[in-house]
């Protein structure tokens, strides 16, 4: 699989978890919510680690490199969540989803060098999602938010995509060096430690049902899954590019939003979605 296509199967999962987010972020909490995920997500992936057991015998960079990926991603998370319990999916996704733009220039730093046609195909998957962004964000912000709650809302989609692309570019070398679950298991315990501090400050939900329960053990796997597929793409060629298939996550969150949460999708957001099916097929054919 190419590293474009491990970015959309991660887009398809965070879009997924997305959703239940939003529909728990308000009950639960948003950062209370981010910490039991990654509880969720290491209990479910402490099986498979104990039994594979080559996380034992790691390289001290692979260790590190996995500890720094948590703390990038618990800043990440936790921008994430609180962005959720300000704002709806249609306007969080798209916002939160321009960090690739970061990965990839830290790839041509580093040595990518795209063809033509790559060059055009990250440029038309960029402006789609940024398309996506403006054409439904100015309503729903002016209908939605203070200018209060706006600018905070900003600060924590900006905290969410500086933790999402050093995240991105940690999680890909932590594969390399220690397996790419490995990594992703290593870091729960440390993003856990990022979040912790800022649940004091929530105020206490309600007893949380056993849909509740199942909700947070959801949005755990689809967690996983999608950070794993993104620590695979370090083993492939051109992995900047996974960052790239991520920016699929806007679109498909957008859709998810109106299939599931009832939310509006504006006419603008259709053309940004198209241009951005077309940008990663035209990338994943590339590679």
């Amino acid at each position: 699989m190419s590293a474009v296509l491990l970015g959309v199967f991660a887009a398809l999962c965070w879009s997924v978890h997305d959703v239940f987010a939003r529909t728990l972020a308000v009950r639960v909490g948003p950062f209370r919510m981010a910490a039991l995920m990654m509880v969720a997500g290491a209990l479910l992936l402490t099986g498979f680690v104990l039994w594979n057991g080559t996380v034992w015998t790691a390289s001290r960079a692979g260790l590190l490199l996995s500890l720094a990926l948590g703390l990038a991603y618990g800043f990440g998370v936790g921008g994430l969540f609180k962005a959720f319990s300000l704002g709806p999916v249609s306007l969080v996704a798209p916002l939160s989803a321009s960090y690739p733009v970061i990965v990839v220039f830290w790839g041509l730093f580093n040595g990518l060098t795209p063809s033509a046609a790559q060059w055009l195909a990250v440029a038309v998957t960029i402006g789609g999602a940024v398309i996506v962004a403006r054409a439904g964000g100015a309503e729903n912000a002016g209908r939605m938010m203070s200018r209060r709650n706006l600018t905070i809302f900003v600060i924590f989609c900006l905290l969410s995509n500086l933790g999402f692309s050093a995240s991105v570019i940690l999680g890909q070398h932590a594969a390399v060096a220690m397996g790419e679950i490995e990594a992703a298991w290593i870091s729960r315990p440390i993003a856990l430690l990022t979040i912790v501090p800022f649940c004091f400050g929530e105020a206490k939900p309600s007893t949380l049902q056993r849909r509740h329960w199942l909700g947070i053990l959801a949005m755990g796997a689809f967690d996983v899954m999608g950070v794993t597929a993104i620590n695979a793409s370090g083993h492939l060629p051109d992995r900047e590019f996974a960052a790239v298939g991520i920016s699929a996550y806007g679109a498909i969150a957008v859709i998810l939003a109106m299939l599931f949460l009832k939310e509006k999708v504006f006419p603008g957001q259709w053309l940004g979605i198209a241009l951005i099916v077309a940008g990663v097929a035209t990338l994943s054919v590339s590679q």
